[in-house]
């Protein structure tokens, strides 16, 4: 079984990102499961001290059961102790759902597990990682104003707290540019040079060619769930559109550009060419 998983900012472009993989023939695709995050700490230094609870059991089940996926999950209770062991219990009910669908590879979409790549890869160490990146300013933008939006779902309700997200899950990434499993994506080359970019992925994950840009609109229709409204725009035609003096007064993008201005870890040199 091939596992493939696309991680990164919210707002970074991966549901763009899985709406076009994912149209693959040979790829089972779902919507975000959230499955790790919301039942094991990001914060891996409270992960011994912190069992999976039965209401965090039933909140992914809930998720799960509402996308009316088959078979049902239904994890034992002696594996909700251990994170290891909740995250293979993750993984082999991906791979029933792939072979239920006669496929033999497996696409996953949560942004947030890009904090449990460790976790990730003991259990399934061939594992393939998508990280999509984002221009900083338009991607805390998106951010804060999405969480404003929708604080139910996105907790930046400030934009320090934006900034603070971006900056720590960009230096994440950061730490996986140029190993083996790992591909970074920039949102702004995906949109502009598609096809080339859509050409390498497929190269990367061993796929045969196909034209995933054909009526991508379909499959982006069935990873949206009735609750995410802010991902409606990914139905539309691929373009970049500039919305920062919409999300942020003058007196916010000062605040961003000066929390930005010595921050230049290398994989933001894209933007600085």
């Amino acid at each position: 079984m091939k596992r493939i998983f696309i991680v990164g900012t919210a707002r970074s472009g991966t549901t763009l990102t899985q709406s076009l993989i994912g149209n693959h023939p040979d790829i089972f695709t779902l919507p975000e499961t959230h499955f790790l995050p919301y039942a094991i700490p990001k914060q891996k230094w409270l992960r011994p001290f912190r069992g999976i609870k039965p209401n965090q059991v039933a909140r992914v089940q809930k998720l799960l059961t509402g996308m009316e996926l088959r078979p049902s999950f239904q994890p034992e209770p002696s594996n909700w102790a251990r994170p290891l062991k909740w995250t293979e219990c993750f993984v082999q009910y991906l791979d029933q759902l792939a072979k239920t669908e006669g496929k033999k590879t497996w696409l996953e979409k949560t942004p947030m597990h890009l904090y449990y790549i460790d976790l990730i890869k003991k259990v399934a160490p061939d594992s393939l990682f998508i990280h999509t990146i984002r221009e900083p300013k338009a991607n805390i933008a998106a951010l804060y104003e999405v969480s404003k939006k929708h604080p139910q779902a996105f907790k930046q309700t400030s934009l320090s707290k934006a900034i603070k997200r971006y900056k720590t899950e960009l230096l994440i990434s950061q730490k996986y540019q140029g190993h083996r499993h790992h591909f970074h994506l920039y949102y702004e080359d995906l949109v502009e040079n598609t096809s080339t970019n859509l050409k390498a992925i497929q190269g990367f994950l061993g796929l045969k060619e196909f034209n995933l840009r054909h009526n991508f609109e379909n499959q982006a229709d069935g990873l949206i769930l009735d609750d995410e409204k802010w991902k409606a725009h990914n139905r539309k035609e691929i373009a970049l559109k500039s919305k920062l003096e919409k999300r942020l007064d003058p007196m916010e993008m000062a605040t961003l550009e000066k929390a930005l201005k010595n921050f230049h870890p290398p994989l933001l040199s894209f933007y600085e060419a």
